[in-house]
């Protein structure tokens, strides 16, 4: 019987300044199997909004055992799985940096409308910025790495390519994973029904119950809602036991100091999340340059619960440029595929791995 454990160091890095704010932590998780091949692949993970790095470990677990009898270039050699500067453990880091951002950062609203207005969001692009930072590290200097996105995380990950000549990208292929990229002139076809869906998705957010006395009522409250009702029990029962997505914050109340159980990832951030469009145009402009000479793998979800079918149509719109490696559809998975449907992910993420050509040798990367 082989064990599914695998084993996790936990990291944090220091991201470079953006766009003259000061930069913020990253934290992230190495893991490693007893097997781990040293000539095998170095996995790369950004997740998406309303998530956090430990959603990838169910598809990790079945990745590693999956490849473990291929080629010894295709077994995987260890994983990296990143957080967004504001969701999971990154959230509580850069809690005090997050509140000297410029007003709106932390969210301004209109109402309950929901138009976020001079918004210094954590975009898609500042976050691509970061994990460029990262792959330059010691940490993984020549590895043969791969990396992949979930939703507006696979904005983030093409984003950090943009620094980088295509005779030096640091991917050998990349994987998009439902990825919410679009051209402008497409979202602008469908401007008013686009708007709506981003307007209901903060809205949610922010009407969104975000304090529970405990981590089990927090979980049986969330259990009901979406995306959570669709959740694998390998996600969420491991979110709600080992409290990877929540923390416990005091409260002042007239009956003196309360300690309440919330989400890492605070609901404003969340919804200024949503709002950032700006990085799907941008990541698809980036995507259609890149994919010419570095292998993008696309896995889409059949059911079109959050994304239109439109975007899939654009995401391998030949004419316009957009090539994929491949393209591979899981049959029954919705957008949030990471969670839903881990190990069918994972088997048809392995259809594309087992695609890498095995002569790719990482390209050196200047040193920090």
């Amino acid at each position: 019987m082989w064990d599914t454990s695998l084993k996790h160091e936990f990291f944090v890095f220091e991201s470079p300044s953006w766009n003259g704010q000061p930069g913020l932590q990253m934290t992230a998780k190495r893991y490693t199997a007893p097997f781990s091949e040293p000539e095998g692949l170095t996995l790369l993970f950004a997740h998406g909004i309303n998530a956090h790095k430990e959603h990838w470990e169910p598809t990790l677990q079945r990745l590693f055992y999956n490849q473990r009898t291929e080629p010894k270039d295709r077994r995987i050699r260890e994983a990296w799985s990143l957080d967004w500067p504001n969701h999971g453990d990154a959230a509580e880091l850069n809690k005090e940096r997050l509140r000297r951002r410029p007003p709106g950062d932390v969210c301004v609203l209109i109402a309950f409308i929901c138009k976020l207005i001079d918004s210094h969001e954590i975009a898609a692009a500042e976050w691509g910025f970061a994990i460029a930072s990262f792959v330059r590290t010691s940490k993984v200097r020549g590895h043969r790495l791969v990396a992949f996105g979930h939703s507006a995380g696979a904005g983030a990950i093409v984003l950090s390519t943009r620094d980088f000549s295509p005779a030096k990208m640091p991917y050998i292929a990349v994987f998009l994973v439902e990825p919410c990229m679009i051209t402008r002139s497409l979202w602008t076809k469908h401007l008013e029904e686009r708007n709506l869906t981003v307007q209901k998705s903060a809205q949610s957010a922010l009407r969104r119950r975000h304090m529970w006395d405990t981590v089990e009522e927090a979980a049986q409250y969330l259990r009901k809602r979406r995306p959570w009702n669709v959740y694998h029990p390998k996600v969420f029962d491991s979110d709600q036991k080992q409290r990877h997505g929540f923390r416990t914050q005091p409260f002042l109340q007239d009956a003196g100091v309360l300690t309440k159980v919330v989400l890492k990832c605070d609901s404003y951030h969340e919804a200024l999340a949503y709002q950032d469009v700006e990085s799907h145009f941008q990541a698809t402009e980036q995507y259609t340059r890149v994919c010419h000479f570095l292998p993008v793998h696309v896995v889409f979800g059949s059911r079109h619960d959050y994304v239109p079918s439109y975007f899939q149509e654009c995401m391998t719109n030949t004419s316009e440029g957009r090539v994929p490696a491949s393209v591979v559809t899981v049959p029954g998975a919705g957008h949030v595929i990471v969670q839903e449907s881990p190990d069918a992910l994972a088997d048809a993420i392995c259809i594309g791995l087992n695609m890498v050509e095995h002569m790719i040798q990482p390209i050196p990367l200047p040193r920090l």
